[in-house]
């Protein structure tokens, strides 16, 4: 496969998610549920510094466990309540 096969199938893959993103219904920032990847990404954080210093922290909101058992955890945050949580952080210098 040479280089603009390569990037050509990159750029189908981007188009495809795009497309399943924007296919999607929109749901209310109070009835969203994002992860630990949807909270870093709109902290501007990593995933590993989200769970490691934000999301453990008594301050920020409390996640839900999805998982369906205590032993299977899918960690989930209600979006409007993370967004405000940013919103109230203050500069500390």
């Amino acid at each position: 496969m040479n280089n603009t096969a390569i990037k050509q199938s990159i750029l189908e893959d981007k188009l495809e998610q795009l497309i399943q993103t924007l296919s999607k219904p929109k749901v209310a920032d109070n009835k969203t549920l994002w992860g630990s990847e949807e909270c870093a990404a709109y902290l501007g954080l990593s995933k590993k510094k989200f769970m490691g210093d934000v999301a453990c922290k008594r301050t920020f909101p409390q996640a839900r466990n999805v998982g369906g058992s205590e032993n299977r955890t899918n960690w989930r945050w209600v979006a409007s309540d993370v967004m405000s949580w940013a919103l109230a952080q203050k500069v500390t210098h």
